[in-house]
C-alpha cells in the first residue's frame, strides 16, 4: 500500500514539473518572441530615422544650391546695374543745362529741409589762360569747362553741372542768387564761412563728387578746380580733392535724370 502511495505521489510530481517546465519553455518563447519584435520595430525605426535624416540633408543640400544660384544670380544682375551705371553718358550742352536746373530744383527742396541754402554758381573763374579746368576725384579727373586743351577726350569723366550748399548770410533758405557782388567780391557776398560748405559736382558718369569745406575756411568759385596749361600738357595743381559723396538721394537723383539720355 505505501509502495503504491510513494510511486502515487512520484507520479504526482513529475507532471507537477512537466507542466512547470512547459509553462516555462511557453513563457520563454514569447519573451524570445516578444524581444525580437521589439528589435525588428527598433531597426525599422532606425531605418525610418537614417532616410529621414538622408532626406532632410539632401532638401537642405538643394535648398542651399538654391540660395546660392539665386544669390549669384543677385550679384551678376547688381553688378550688370552698376555697370550700367557707373557708363558715361555723352551730353550735349543743352541737355547738361536741363540736367542741371533739374537736379538744382531737386537740391533746393533738400536745402529747404535742412535750413541752407543752395546756388547753381558752384565754379567760375576770373581771367585765366586757354587751358581746360578740371576737378580731382578718385576716379580721375573731371573736366568742368572744355576749351579744347587738352580737349574733353583727355579726360575720363566730364561734368554734367554743380551746386554749392551753405549757409546764406541774410538767412535765405533753398534756392539763393548767390551773383548779386561782382567777381571779386565772390562767395563772400552772402556765403557764412564759419558755417559748413558743400560743393556738388555731377559727373556724366553718374556719380555725384563732394568737396566738404567751409567751417572757417574761406571758399571761392574755383575752390577744388584746376587749369591745363595753354599747350594742354600740364594740369595745373588743385587746391582740394573731391570725393564721391555720400549722399545716397544726390545720387539716386542724378541716375534718374540721366537714364532719359542712356
Amino acid at each position: 500500500m505505501k509502495k503504491e502511495l510513494s510511486f502515487g505521489l512520484i507520479a504526482l510530481v513529475m507532471v507537477g514539473l512537466a507542466g512547470c517546465g512547459a509553462k516555462n519553455s511557453s513563457d520563454n518563447a514569447a519573451q524570445n518572441s516578444k524581444t525580437a519584435s521589439l528589435t525588428a520595430e527598433n531597426a525599422s525605426l532606425k531605418r525610418a530615422k537614417s532616410a529621414q535624416s538622408a532626406s532632410l540633408k539632401a532638401t537642405n543640400s538643394s535648398l542651399k544650391q538654391a540660395q546660392q544660384a539665386t544669390k549669384e544670380a543677385s550679384n551678376s544682375t547688381s553688378n550688370v546695374t552698376n555697370e550700367s551705371e557707373n557708363e558715361s553718358v555723352h551730353l550735349t550742352d543743352e541737355q547738361k543745362a536741363k540736367v542741371n536746373a533739374a537736379f538744382l530744383a531737386w537740391a533746393s527742396q533738400q536745402a529747404e529741409i535742412g535750413k541752407m541754402a543752395v546756388s547753381d554758381w558752384y565754379f567760375d573763374h576770373g581771367s585765366a589762360g586757354h587751358g581746360d579746368w578740371y576737378a580731382q576725384t578718385p576716379d580721375g579727373k573731371v573736366q568742368v569747362q572744355d576749351f579744347g586743351v587738352p580737349g574733353a577726350g583727355q579726360f575720363p569723366i566730364h561734368a554734367v553741372g554743380g551746386c554749392v550748399f551753405y549757409t546764406a548770410k541774410d538767412g535765405t533758405i533753398g534756392h539763393d542768387k548767390l551773383y548779386a557782388g561782382s567777381f571779386a567780391d565772390n562767395y563772400a557776398v552772402n556765403m557764412d564761412f564759419t558755417k559748413p560748405v558743400s560743393k556738388y559736382l555731377l559727373g556724366d558718369n553718374g556719380v555725384v563728387y563732394e568737396l566738404k569745406t567751409g567751417n572757417g575756411t574761406a571758399v571761392s568759385t574755383n575752390t577744388g578746380f584746376g587749369e591745363y596749361s595753354d599747350d594742354g600738357q600740364t594740369a595745373g595743381t588743385v587746391d582740394r580733392t573731391f570725393m564721391v559723396s555720400k549722399d545716397g538721394a544726390a545720387r539716386a537723383e542724378l541716375q534718374k535724370l540721366l537714364a532719359t539720355y542712356r
